[in-house]
């Protein structure tokens, strides 16, 4: 289900790259000083803040290995340790993983906002939905917008120097009206979000007239599919890496330790559960990973790049 959620922001953004094929100057590789055909990659870890052992296993894999980014799950139980943490390391890219569903069985969270604001967001015991389909069927864009700030804005008080914005679930893919909510806040704080251009879907007028030189889309974004978890975790990310392709590309991960904590949050769930997450964790802590990166002359780059480079270049 999550992924069908990611292919669905795949799908959603494709057109915006039909935007930019026809008289666009450098191609983001230029602009960030790199040769045109450059292997450019964001090895970025989602969730941090769901967990204990999300947090720790990301900032391990962050410190000491090819991981160079991550996203920050506001609502979530563990959010003030993941803050903290940024907060003593500035220099780390760390963006938001806007979130506005709860999928697990019996680990919920809900809104950063009052609850009288956001009623539509929430069910009858005042959570997140699970799907993003309960989502698109029922909360009002303008608490979708409102939530959404609402978040960032919390992130920023803690002293967070937030590097991007991505979605959770791609949530907010849910209906037009969210997307727009979610570029326009990018544009607002002056921080690129994720959005990739493979797919051509029909175009919207108020998203055209959100994107301009400073938009940055990703060629490819990449995430295992539940069928690459039954193939096995390494050999998908080390053909990956191997077949990655010109351009700016993003890999989305999950990073957590298989221990008692991460089983419990995850537990009656096949797919992204606690084993997915380790066996994420061992492929980009190993040996193996860096030597494929530097063999395929990969150029690993950040959210702090592309947002000091382009979305904040006048």
């Amino acid at each position: 289900m999550i992924y069908i959620h990611i292919m669905r922001l795949v799908l959603v953004f494709f057109f915006l790259g039909n935007l930019f094929t026809c008289g666009q100057g450098k191609t983001i590789a230029e602009k960030l000083g790199y040769r045109a055909d450059a292997k450019l990659l964001i090895i970025h870890a989602d969730d941090l803040g769901v967990s204990h052992s999300e947090n720790m296993a990301s900032i391990y894999a962050m410190e000491n290995g090819p991981v160079n980014s991550g996203s920050i799950m506001v609502p979530c139980p563990w959010f003030p340790e993941i803050a903290d943490y940024a907060k003593k390391n500035q220099t780390l890219d760390l963006g938001l993983h806007l979130t506005l569903t709860s999928e697990w069985d019996f680990y919920k969270w809900g809104p950063v906002s009052s609850r009288d604001a956001v009623t539509s967001l929430v069910n009858s015991k005042g959570y997140f939905f699970s799907s993003v389909d309960s989502l698109s069927m029922f909360a009002k864009p303008l608490e979708v917008e409102l939530e959404l700030r609402n978040q960032i804005s919390k992130a920023k008080k803690t002293g967070i120097d937030i590097t991007h914005l991505d979605t959770h679930m791609a949530a907010v893919t849910g209906r037009p009206e969210y997307t727009e909510a979610y570029i326009r806040l990018g544009r607002e704080f002056k921080l690129p979000v994720l959005l990739d251009k493979r797919i051509l879907t029909e175009t919207n007028e108020e998203l055209k007239s959100l994107l301009d030189d400073n938009t940055v889309m990703m060629d490819f974004i990449h995430m295992a599919s539940p069928a690459d978890y039954e193939n096995g975790m390494k050999e998908y990310y080390s053909s990956l890496l191997r077949k990655l392709e010109p351009g700016l590309n993003c890999l989305l991960i999950h990073l957590a330790y298989d221990n008692y904590e991460m089983k419990g949050v995850t537990i009656n769930h096949t797919y992204y559960a606690s084993d997915w997450r380790q066996a994420d964790f061992d492929f980009f802590t190993s040996k193996e990973c860096i030597e494929i990166i530097r063999q395929e002359g990969i150029v690993l780059v950040s959210w702090r790049e592309l947002r000091d480079k382009i979305t904040r270049t006048e």
